[in-house]
Order: structure tokens, then C-alpha cells, then sequence
């Protein structure tokens, strides 16, 4: 016969089943003394990142890489229906044990694994070191020649290309298509950048992406099944450039401004038109800022440079965010600016813009 439980908190747990319940948390300390040791030390974070990479994220990846969904997107669906319901089993039962304890354990496997595997890639050398930047102060003239560099390349990429009815660009591929060219440009880029070498799985479009885009994602990577997410509710034009920074977070590049920067570099190396096309898009928009900031004066005299194709683009991809502004995304920002600070990004989401000190550094050395 079924026995109610009742009483106090661990008046009928045996001391197996109160050290079962509560044993996740022995892996905190764990991933927590990992974690610390990399933040200290930036040549063993490296060491671990490369290993991690090409020892769990290349076979993990390529495995769930077989399927064309997101994994990620069912089981978080399927987690939070489950732990909603053996939350309200525990409570009806009045098991109070495992009511504390079950989300106590899933916390504490979610930060082990975190802490404990990829996360430790937010500690490794920057992205500078391992290409052989020198990251230095950036002047205006530099952020001027920069975008004119950006711009020409845009205006050619753009000139004769298709367009939908609204005259935005139209890529070649469709977006589905898109993302499974993803490793065949990350193949390309390895003669100039051997370091992003790797066979792993292309990135899964996001079913949910309609919600998603309430919240200001454009993608995400998600490093429990070593998935990159895109949300396919955005310009077509966005998509390469959008799949190719979540792989870059796939290859152990953490840190959101690298992230960037590999994708834009990835991109307008590519002999894809629309993978160029749309990293030199990426690339401008930064640098534009960039130099808005710097001299305003210098950087509507680039705007006039834009070709009329490349300025529809760019305020397609404006517009189409806009209509998404609301409390869901002021919401999301301060959660993701708190997430980077919490992982050694003291810049929060400014550290997207520190991309440009690397697209400089670059043209610095060409």
C-alpha cells in the first residue's frame, strides 16, 4: 500500500537516501576549483579549451549534428514540463526531501557541467594571442579607412545581387541551406586561421524563434549538447554570418566580442557571396558604430558611400528588430549583460563592440 509521506523534512529519509538525494552537489566544488584555477591561469584555460574542443565538442557535436532539430530546444521543452510535474508530485506527497533537493541537484549539474567544461573557454588567452594581433588604441582615421574598406567591399558583394519584393537581398540558399554550408566555410578559413580547424555539427534552426526574437536572440549556443541555435525569424541576409558566431562558440571561442570577430572574419574570406556579403554587412555595422562614436562628422560622410542596395539592408535588419523592442527584451539584455560579468566579461554586452579592435588589428597588419 502507498505511504503518505508527512512530517518533518527528513523524518522518514534514511541517511542513504538524503546523501543520494543531495549527492550532485558534490560535483559543485569540483567545477568551481576548475573554474577558478583557469580564471588564474590563462596558458592552462587554453590548454583545457583546445582540449575540450577537439576530445567532447567535435564527436559530441558531429553526433547530434546528425539530426536536423535542435535537441536542445526538445529537451528544454520536455525539462521544464517534467520538472513542473515531480515538483507538484513532492508537494502532494509532502515529500519535502526530495522537494528541496531535486532542484538543488539539477543547479548544481547544470553549473558542473558549465563550470567544469565549456565554460572554462571564458578563461583561455584572448583571441589576439592566438592569431597574432596587437591590440592597440584605435584612432578615427583608422575606424574611417576601416569602414571605407567595408563599404566598398559591401557595394561590390551587393551590386547585381537578387532581391525579394522589398529589394533586400536575397541570398542564393535558402536559410535551412545556409546553415548546413556552416562547416564548409569554418573548411575554408582553416588555411588562414588553422586554429579554427574542426569537423563539428552545423548549426539547427530554432523552431521557437518568433518567441526568441521577443527576447533580442538572434542565436544562441547551447554548451549542454554542444548545439548552435539560430533563430530563423531574421533577415536572410543575417543568417551566415549569425550561424557562423554561434559555431565560433562551438569551436571554444566564448567570449561574445571573439565570437563576432571570427564570424565576420570567417565570412568575408569566403568565396560563398552570401557568407561574405553577410559578414561584410557584420563588420560594417560595428565599425559604423564605432565611428559615430569616435567622429560623427567622418562617419555620415561614409554613409554617403553606401550603395543603395547595402543602406535598404542595413535598415531592413533595423526594422525588422524594432518590432520586437519591448519589456521581454530589456529583460533579456540585463540577464545576458549579468551572465557575461558573471564569466570575466566585465564590459557586459559592451564587450560585443570590442570586435572592432580586432578588425583593426587586422588591417593593421595586412
Amino acid at each position: 500500500m502507498y505511504h503518505r509521506r508527512s512530517g518533518h523534512f527528513g523524518q522518514e529519509d534514511s541517511p542513504y537516501e538524503i546523501v543520494s538525494a543531495f549527492f550532485p552537489l558534490l560535483f559543485v566544488p569540483v567545477a568551481f576549483s576548475i573554474s577558478q584555477y583557469a580564471a588564474q591561469d590563462a596558458a592552462w584555460a587554453e590548454r583545457y579549451a583546445r582540449g575540450f574542443a577537439a576530445f567532447i565538442a567535435q564527436p559530441v557535436s558531429s553526433a547530434v549534428g546528425a539530426f536536423p532539430f535542435s535537441i536542445a530546444e526538445i529537451l528544454l521543452v520536455m525539462m521544464v514540463v517534467s520538472f513542473v510535474i515531480t515538483m507538484l508530485i513532492h508537494l502532494t506527497r509532502g515529500d519535502w526531501l526530495r522537494f528541496v533537493a531535486y532542484p538543488l541537484a539539477l543547479a548544481a549539474i547544470f553549473y558542473s557541467f558549465f563550470a567544469g567544461g565549456w565554460g572554462v573557454a571564458y578563461s583561455r588567452e584572448p583571441y589576439a594571442a592566438t592569431a597574432g594581433l596587437t591590440i592597440e588604441a584605435v584612432s578615427a582615421d583608422e575606424l574611417e579607412t576601416l569602414c571605407i574598406e567595408l563599404v566598398h567591399k559591401a557595394n561590390a558583394l551587393r551590386e547585381g545581387a537578387a532581391e525579394d519584393r522589398a529589394g533586400v537581398y536575397l541570398p542564393k540558399a535558402s536559410k535551412h541551406e545556409l546553415l548546413r554550408g556552416v562547416q564548409d566555410i569554418y573548411d575554408q578559413a582553416s588555411a588562414s586561421y588553422p586554429w579554427l580547424s574542426g569537423t563539428y555539427g552545423n548549426p539547427k534552426p530554432i523552431a521557437l524563434s518568433v518567441p526568441l526574437s521577443y527576447l533580442n536572440i538572434s542565436g544562441i549556443f547551447i554548451p549542454y549538447t554542444l548545439e548552435a541555435n539560430v533563430n530563423m525569424n531574421n533577415n536572410a541576409f543575417m543568417i551566415p554570418v549569425t550561424a557562423c558566431h554561434e559555431a565560433a562558440h562551438l569551436r571554444g571561442w566564448a567570449r561574445e566580442d571573439e565570437a563576432n570577430y571570427i564570424a565576420y572574419a570567417v565570412c568575408v574570406q569566403s568565396d560563398n557571396r552570401d557568407f561574405a556579403y553577410s559578414g561584410a554587412l557584420l563588420g560594417l555595422m560595428y565599425a559604423g558604430n564605432a565611428l559615430y562614436s569616435a567622429d560623427s562628422g567622418r562617419y555620415w560622410a561614409v554613409r554617403e558611400l553606401y550603395s543603395e542596395g547595402v543602406a535598404r539592408d542595413l535598415q531592413a535588419n533595423t526594422d525588422h528588430w524594432k518590432q520586437y523592442e519591448g519589456k521581454a527584451a530589456e529583460v533579456h539584455e540585463q540577464v545576458n549583460d549579468a551572465y557575461l560579468k558573471a564569466n570575466r566579461q566585465e564590459d557586459g554586452v559592451r564587450s560585443y563592440g570590442r570586435m572592432v579592435d580586432l578588425m583593426v588589428a587586422e588591417m593593421r597588419g595586412k
